[in-house]
């Protein structure tokens, strides 16, 4: 592939373009992997990606580990922005921007920083920040050393509602919760706390969420709430109410929405596995649950056919503005009809990238990722993530695919559409 096939295609179209595969080299001539597109994030005016090289068979490719990508503008290029080693072989990716610094001092302008949190089969739980005016990453360190693999799967920003100190939070695993605050004079620009807020947990941390001013995270089984003060504490505040599939992440998607009674706010959150449901959880109602969407039935009535297992809402729900006013929520998956479901599933999965649009009203609509210009599509299995552009606020993008425990090589895709052709309008 040449690299005016890594190029955004500059031609006009109402439909899905593929903008990124994954097996090309960048103009600077360094390779480009990825069996997965992790995360997409907009920073200081650009689209950054995450990728993943989990279950990859480089051949006689270069075996890399996760990369940050990066596109400039509209119609350009993307290029490796930092590689990480080949024991780094996935990451979270996250702008954030802080407004006041660790003590609680207001900064004179808001500072943005993007963070990259990679796994680390040699036991390090890290997070990199990278500097806006050099483009260089620093490496700041969280936990002491494990004997596994360390990952940080989640990471959000939140201003405690007692002290108005801006904190950011890094859910490790193993570790803890790792809380950090501005401070331009250390290295990365973050001075992280020695000791975890939160720890002695099983599960990945997989989102945070502030609802009605209260910080939360999903940790499998639980939702936790931080009590915000000079002595923080967390509590749990929701359990789900039966035993999940060993492989399950639980919850995921963390996501805050207007309570239904136009007073205050409640979450919604999706239930990883062979029971796959979106629920509706409501603070204002001791944290009760309603079920907001069946999904394996929702998309046997798409199929006529029930999957078996399914993941919604990897990492977030993307919100997104509708033409004629409110919000829709915008919401990856992925499904198999396979049986097996005490590991991970490995056959069976939907060749079709697909998602959900959650409209205020509450009603979902699946739609598909299909571009016109190839033919035939290759297998996307799985919309991992979806951000608006950077460039366009009429133009959004999408990430993904999932090996689900199989060998795969450059297959993590990225396709940008145009709002109303995304919406299904």
């Amino acid at each position: 592939m040449n690299h005016d096939d890594i190029r955004t295609n500059t031609m006009p179209s109402r439909g899905f373009q593929r903008v990124y595969q994954a097996g090309t080299r960048d103009l600077n001539g360094r390779f480009m992997g990825g069996t997965e597109i992790m995360h997409l994030a907009a920073h200081a005016g650009r689209l950054y990606a995450a990728t993943s090289t989990m279950w990859d068979q480089p051949g006689e490719d270069p075996a890399v580990g996760a990369q940050v990508l990066v596109l400039d503008r509209p119609g350009g290029a993307w290029r490796v922005d930092h590689a990480f080693e080949t024991r780094n072989w996935r990451m979270s990716l996250v702008s954030l921007t802080f407004t006041g610094d660790r003590h609680g001092r207001t900064l004179e302008a808001p500072v943005p920083l993007l963070l990259a949190a990679p796994s680390d089969g040699q036991g390090h739980a890290t997070v990199h920040s990278r500097d806006e005016g050099s483009g260089t990453w620093t490496r700041m360190a969280l936990a002491a050393q494990s004997p596994r693999t360390a990952s940080v799967r989640s990471l959000f920003l939140h201003r405690d509602t007692v002290t108005g100190i801006e904190h950011v939070f890094a859910g490790t695993l193993p570790g803890g919760l790792f809380r950090g605050g501005y401070d331009a004079s250390v290295p990365g620009n973050i001075h992280w706390d020695e000791a975890p807020e939160l720890a002695d947990y099983k599960a990945r941390p997989m989102a945070f969420a502030v609802c009605n001013g209260a910080l939360h995270v999903a940790i499998k089984p639980h939702l936790y709430r931080r009590v915000d003060g000079e002595a923080p504490r967390w509590e749990k505040v929701y359990t789900l109410p039966e035993d999940v599939t060993r492989i399950s992440s639980g919850l995921r998607g963390l996501t805050t929405v207007p309570h239904p009674s136009g007073q205050g706010e409640c979450m919604l959150a999706a239930l990883e596995g062979n029971r796959a449901r979106i629920i509706r959880i409501d603070p204002q109602d001791d944290y009760r649950a309603t079920l907001d969407l069946e999904v394996l039935q929702f998309l046997e009535t798409q199929w006529g056919r029930r999957p078996g297992y399914a993941i919604v809402a990897y990492d977030d729900m993307t919100p997104v503005p509708l033409p004629g006013g409110g919000t829709a929520l915008l919401i990856g998956l992925e499904a198999t009809h396979s049986a097996q479901h005490e590991t991970h599933p490995k056959d069976g999965w939907e060749p079709g990238g697909r998602y959900l649009i959650r409209h205020p009203d509450q009603h979902y609509v699946l739609r598909q990722i299909i571009d016109p210009s190839l033919d035939p599509m290759p297998p996307l299995v799985s919309t991992r993530t979806i951000r608006v552009s950077p460039f366009d606020p009429e133009t959004l993008y999408f990430g993904g695919y999932d090996p689900n425990s199989m060998p795969a090589h450059n297959t993590g895709w990225v396709f940008s559409a145009p709002l109303d052709v995304a919406l299904g309008a």
